[in-house]
C-alpha cells in the first residue's frame, strides 16, 4: 500500500517535469573528504539524489532511500547517465531499520525521524560517518503551519547522537534566522576514542 506521504511527494516531483537537480548542501561539500571510494553510504530521504550523486562521484556506493518512486527514478536516471554507483530503494522510513554495523556512512538532510536515531548509531561501522542537517524550531517562525513534530529543539541534535564522536556541531538555535541544525560525527573505534571527543561549533 502506498503511503499518503509517498503520494504527496510523487505529485510534487511530477509537477516539475524537467527540473535541474538542486545543488548539494554546503555542509556535505565541506566534509566531502571524509568519504572514501568504495564506502557504502545511505542517503536518508534522498529526494532526487543531489547528495547521492555527489557521493557517488566521490567513488562511494550510495543507496538513496525515499518514499517517492518518482524522485528515485530521477536519481537513477542521472546516475546511469554519469556511470555512477547509485542503487535507489523505495522505503517507508517510518518503518525502515538497518542492520548493526552495516554501513560506512549515513547522510540525512531536511528529514527528522527520532525513532531512527538509535538505529543510525548502531548501523554505522566503527569509524563510520554521520552527516545530518535539518530544520529546528526557528523554522516555525516563517513556516508556522509546518508540523512541529519534525523540528529539532535547541540542543536536541547533540543529545541524539551523544554516543558518536562529534566533528562539527551547530545546535543552539539562538539566532532566529538560522532555521537548521547540523552535525557531522563519526562512530568511535574504541571507548578511549569516544572519551577524547573534540568538536567545532558555530
Amino acid at each position: 500500500m502506498v503511503s499518503d506521504d509517498a503520494v504527496r511527494w510523487d505529485e510534487k516531483y511530477l509537477k516539475n517535469k524537467h527540473p535541474d537537480t538542486p545543488q548539494p548542501d554546503p555542509l556535505l561539500v565541506d566534509y566531502i573528504d571524509l568519504f572514501l571510494p568504495g564506502q557504502l553510504v545511505v542517503d536518508l530521504a534522498s529526494g532526487s539524489g543531489r547528495h547521492s550523486l555527489l557521493l557517488a562521484a566521490q567513488g562511494c556506493f550510495v543507496v538513496p532511500l525515499d518514499c517517492s518512486l518518482v524522485a528515485l527514478r530521477r536519481c537513477r536516471d542521472n546516475a546511469h547517465a554519469n556511470d555512477l554507483n547509485v542503487y535507489p530503494v523505495v522505503a517507508d522510513l517510518t518503518e525502515f531499520r538497518f542492520q548493526p554495523e552495516s554501513l560506512d556512512a549515513i547522510i540525512c538532510f531536511n528529514y527528522l525521524n527520532r525513532d531512527l536515531s538509535n538505529n543510525i548509531c548502531e548501523a554505522l561501522k566503527p569509524g563510520g560517518i554521520l552527516v545530518m542537517k535539518t530544520f529546528n524550531v526557528n523554522f516555525l517562525i516563517t513556516n508556522p503551519k509546518f508540523n512541529s513534530n519534525y523540528v529539532l529543539a535547541p540542543g536536541e541534535l547533540s543529545e541524539m547522537f551523544k554516543d558518536l564522536k562529534i566533528v562539527f556541531l551547530d545546535d543552539d538555535c539562538r539566532t532566529p534566522d538560522r532555521a537548521k541544525s547540523a552535525v557531522v560525527a563519526t562512530k568511535a573505534q574504541s571507548a578511549e576514542q569516544l572519551q577524547s571527543t573534540h568538536f567545532a561549533s558555530r
